[in-house]
């Protein structure tokens, strides 16, 4: 009985698109990551180039903001505005991390594909 896995791959195979079952499975498997990593890629990319700096650098960044934030210094309508300024921000943070992790996901499984 054959296994759903050699099912699915069968007709490639038959088509002579790859010379095995197995063949079609690393290669598509690869291509698939491959196209993952990407796209997590493009998103960190990005967000470094519209924020002008690594994702370590803006967490430090928006610390430094949010401190700001709290100074008795600021006036009413300041705080408001670094207040909404840094909600947008905290956006993109949580965005970039994401797409962060994602990407060293991938990254790890395009290894152990090799």
């Amino acid at each position: 009985m054959q296994s759903q896995v050699q099912i699915i791959l069968e007709p490639f195979v038959r088509r002579q698109m790859f010379p095995t079952a197995e063949d079609a499975a690393r290669r598509l498997a690869t291509e698939y990551v491959t196209k993952h990593l990407q796209t997590e890629q493009r998103k960190v990319t990005r967000l470094e180039r519209k924020h002008g700096m690594t994702f370590r650098k803006f967490e430090e960044y928006l610390r430094q903001r949010s401190k700001k934030l709290q100074s008795a210094s600021l006036k009413p309508t300041e705080k408001k505005r670094l207040g909404r300024a840094i909600m947008l921000e905290e956006e993109d943070w949580l965005e970039w991390k994401a797409a962060s992790e994602m990407l060293d996901r991938w990254i790890k499984l395009e290894k152990d594909l090799v």
